[in-house]
């Protein structure tokens, strides 16, 4: 039949009846071919509106440093909490956009995350001139004012409150320009740190083993140390570090009437004495770290350039094997950095050289999430080791490089030191006090850092460093806290892509409607052409 219609096509010769029933044919072929392509349109489209469905609860993160994602660390921590933890927000979810403006996705997105991986942890928000009941229980348990815009995070009867906007890094060159209004908040964020301050919140309020703090910051009714803004700034740094990572601080203890008692405190910080210690205070001191022969105690001591004189205290630490010079060190081998500080003298952001350490015992860094960071020394003191039969052992931490020099600073002029010999020197170290008791071990641990601007506000806050992580390493491995995982902050200055409710809201108009649509008209447009053939 197909050989004899093709003869009838090349004669020419065609009857009436051999013309319809080709016709039909045609329309069989095309109108099939038509259906398998209108169905196969019509599947894509359902697939497209079921993945956009999906993309309305999973939100994809293609940002460069991850900004909407949360790390393994955090997600294995509280899959495995085993309390319940309330985190509520003082503000109404709408409301946060009017606070925080396009940066309130990274907030709203990790709160969810933090109530899906973990069933102990519920996430609320409220209004704190609507819901008065619910503001009144936790300021009852946080003994202060919450405002609006808290992060309220408490578990049991234990509370930590801090800000929205503690949840970023901020530029504080352009900070007043947003006060004024001349730029949006999002305009002075350089870095995101929801994850770690909500992480080291949530083991704050659940940690069973909580170490208590005891800040020296007074002498006889002013400031221990040398009062400059930046050394200010540099001990509050310190102190919200401490508070970030489940410590109990107390501050402002007066070094010449406090009780040092330890049954009350783990660990006293002693910043940088300008003037020398009485002999009374320095035995408390050495009294608390001997702690009735079971040690068990813990310091923090803090050097600085700007200290005197101070034989008593210089005695103490000779007690700990331990001498710090008067110079400080100066790095002739280019192994420093460009460092942004506060101003000693001024209070204000200034640029500075500082030496490059490297860290030469890896016992005390278990907590650092990147290792790899640089650790700066400014007007860092070198640390004499004593060689005393005493059984306490000095481990260096910190040592400049070997092209090392000392300068002496005196009287606002700087001097080649007469031990200017280039070598390695070391500027934080720790002193172990070890006793064996009838086969059990006692320790007691002092933590040495030479220079308040080891722990300036600018270098502690800033991702770039490991300053900050370090000693909170240190601390959490000397006084065998369970350690911290610290959350490095995330850079948000980079371009990113990301897929906001309005980008969604987009695409399915463009999947129901306009897919549709368009497929339609083309075949309207079909089945025009087709009728006038």
């Amino acid at each position: 039949m197909k050989e004899n219609m093709q003869e009838i096509l090349e004669s020419g010769n065609m009857t009436d009846k051999q013309r319809k029933k080709l016709k039909m044919r045609k329309k069989l072929k095309y109108g099939s071919m038509a259906t398998a392509i209108t169905a196969v349109v019509i599947v894509v489209v359902v697939l497209i509106n079921v993945l956009v469905s999906m993309l309305a609860d999973i939100r994809l993160d293609l940002t460069t440093d991850n900004v909407y994602d949360v790390s393994e660390e955090t997600i294995d921590y509280i899959k495995n909490l085993d309390k319940d933890v309330d985190i509520a927000i003082s503000v109404e979810k709408d409301t946060i956009k009017s606070l925080l403006g396009t940066t309130e996705m990274m907030v709203s997105e990790t709160l969810s995350k933090y109530e899906n991986y973990s069933d102990h942890i519920t996430v609320t928000y409220f209004d704190t001139t609507k819901d008065p009941d619910i503001l009144s229980k936790y300021q009852t348990m946080y003994g202060g004012d919450i405002g609006s815009g808290a992060v309220i995070v408490s578990c049991g009867d234990r509370i930590k409150v801090s800000s929205l906007l503690e949840m970023f890094d901020i530029d504080s060159n352009k900070y007043y320009s947003y006060m004024y209004g001349q730029c949006a908040f999002s305009d002075i964020i350089t870095g995101y740190k929801g994850e770690q301050m909500l992480t080291n919140a949530v083991m704050n309020v659940t940690d069973a083993n909580v170490k208590h703090v005891g800040l020296i910051e007074i002498a006889n009714g002013s400031y221990i140390f040398s009062q400059t803004q930046g050394n200010v700034y540099a001990l509050n740094s310190l102190n919200d570090l401490l508070d970030d990572n489940g410590y109990d601080v107390e501050r402002s203890l007066d070094i010449a009437s406090a009780a040092l008692d330890p049954e009350k405190y783990d660990i006293l910080i002693l910043p940088a004495p300008v003037s020398d210690l009485s002999v009374d205070a320095t035995k408390r001191l050495s009294d608390f770290m001997y702690n009735d022969g079971k040690y068990g105690k813990h310091m923090l001591y803090i050097a600085d350039y700007t200290q005197g004189e101070t034989p008593n205290l210089d005695a103490f630490l000779k007690e700990w094997n331990i001498t710090i010079s008067k110079s400080v060190v100066n790095d002739t081998e280019d192994k420093s950095q460009v460092v942004n500080t506060y101003d000693v003298l001024y209070g204000r952001g200034q640029s500075m050289i500082a030496p490059s350490v490297t860290v030469v015992s890896q016992n005390y860094s278990g907590s650092l999430e990147n290792s790899s960071l640089p650790i700066v020394a400014p007007f860092g003191r070198p640390i004499i080791e004593e060689k005393l039969n005493n059984g306490k052992v000095v481990v260096p931490l910190w040592q400049t490089s070997e092209g090392s020099t000392e300068l002496v600073l005196k009287d606002s002029s700087v001097s080649e030191s007469d031990a200017a010999e280039k070598k390695s020197r070391t500027v934080a170290c720790i002193v172990q006090n070890q006793v064996n008791t009838d086969g059990n071990i006692y320790e007691s641990d002092m933590l040495v850092l030479t220079s308040i601007s080891m722990i300036d506000s600018m270098i502690i806050s800033d991702a770039a460093y490991n300053n900050g992580t370090y000693v909170i390493s240190a601390l959490n491995t000397i006084c065998g806290k369970e350690a911290n995982t610290v959350i490095a902050s995330k850079n948000i200055s980079a371009s990113t892509l990301d897929i906001t409710t309005e980008k969604i809201d987009v695409i399915k108009w463009i999947v129901w409607l306009v897919i549709p649509l368009l497929v339609i008209a083309i075949g309207v447009v079909v089945a025009m052409r087709r009728r006038s053939r």
